[in-house]
């Protein structure tokens, strides 16, 4: 069977066209060879699809969205620095830790408990003991550390030592006799002021002391003790005596005034005491006559030279011992 228009159909050379059209012409129509007929027949003929329009761009899909960057691998976290702790065995280590062995071998008193804090005990009394020998060592071979050179251990070298406080005592208690006196506030009714009195007697007699009794009341002491008072005149109040006997050392001249030496019975020995100490601090006795006076030698580093130490002197040992070294060796 054949279609019109299709069978006897030949191409230019005479051979049959393969599926030509003819139109009563003699031509043939081309050979379509379509590969994407081929591929895509189950759509049917392509000259039955609508043609898509050439001046209109076709639409490109968009591109796919970038693949997102793979998770960075998290860093292991370092775990945080451990603070230094005390050297094992050292002063500080034992502060912090002997109670806990004691502790343990008290509530769990085993042998291995026990014997821990035993051992332990003992190497803190082996370091006490070799920390004591150093520092007698030290403390021999450097007078300035050497308390027997402020005052003698030995028993007659202490006497020595207490002798010549004495005298120096006695001289600076005249010395001061002879440019100062004391004060006597009492009041007759008084019990301590009667007692008091035959202190001044004896003060009087023993460095040349001027005593000026002073009576509150206007009354002489029962006994006839100290004869020609005065009155009191306003001086209590000025001086603030609050209550009775109430001594005063006093010195006239420009450099002078009354420094008080205290309100209450006082012995002989202490009124001597004040009264050179106080003379000193107001510049009525140097140097020299106050530490004749002193059972011990002074030494002490004076606060010029601590207020001028920095954190470099603080941390060189040598620098250290050297700086207050120094300033005690001009005491001698």
């Amino acid at each position: 069977m054949s279609l019109p228009g299709i069978a006897g159909a030949q191409d230019n050379n005479g051979n049959p066209a393969f599926f030509g059209v003819s139109d009563g012409r003699d031509q043939s129509a081309p050979v379509t060879n379509d590969p994407s007929f081929y591929g895509d027949k189950e759509r049917g003929w392509f000259w039955y699809e609508e043609p898509v329009p050439e001046d209109e761009p076709v639409d490109e899909a968009p591109p796919p969205p970038e693949p997102p960057p793979p998770p960075k691998e998290a860093k292991a976290e370092q775990p945080p620095a451990k603070p230094a702790g005390a050297k094992p065995l050292s002063a500080e280590w034992f502060r912090k830790n002997m109670e806990k062995y004691r502790d343990k071998a008290i509530d769990e008193p085993t042998p291995e408990n026990v014997s821990a804090y035993m051992y332990l005990q003992r190497v803190v009394l082996d370091k006490s003991e070799k920390f004591a020998q150093v520092t007698q060592q030290v403390v021999m071979s450097d007078p300035v550390l050497d308390e027997n050179s402020r005052r003698p251990t030995a028993t007659f070298g202490a006497f020595a030592m207490d002798d010549k406080s004495t005298q120096g005592t006695d001289k600076a208690a005249k010395k001061l006799a002879e440019t100062a006196g004391l004060w006597f506030f009492y009041a007759s009714t008084c019990e301590f002021c009667i007692k008091e009195a035959g202190v001044l007697k004896g003060l009087m007699n023993a460095y040349g002391f001027k005593v000026l009794p002073i009576a509150l009341d206007g009354l002489p002491l029962p006994g006839g003790e100290f004869p020609d008072f005065t009155n009191d005149r306003g001086q209590a109040k000025k001086l603030g005596v609050e209550t009775t006997p109430a001594l005063f050392l006093v010195k006239p001249g420009p450099d002078g005034g009354a420094i008080q030496l205290g309100q209450g019975l006082l012995s002989g020995e202490e009124i001597v005491k004040r009264t050179i100490t106080l003379a000193h601090l107001n510049n009525w006795l140097n140097e020299d006559e106050y530490n004749d006076t002193l059972k011990v030698k002074p030494m002490q580093v004076d606060n010029q030279t601590i207020q001028h130490m920095d954190e470099e002197v603080i941390n060189d040992p040598s620098a250290l011992v050297n700086t207050i070294r120094e300033n005690l060796r001009k005491q001698f």
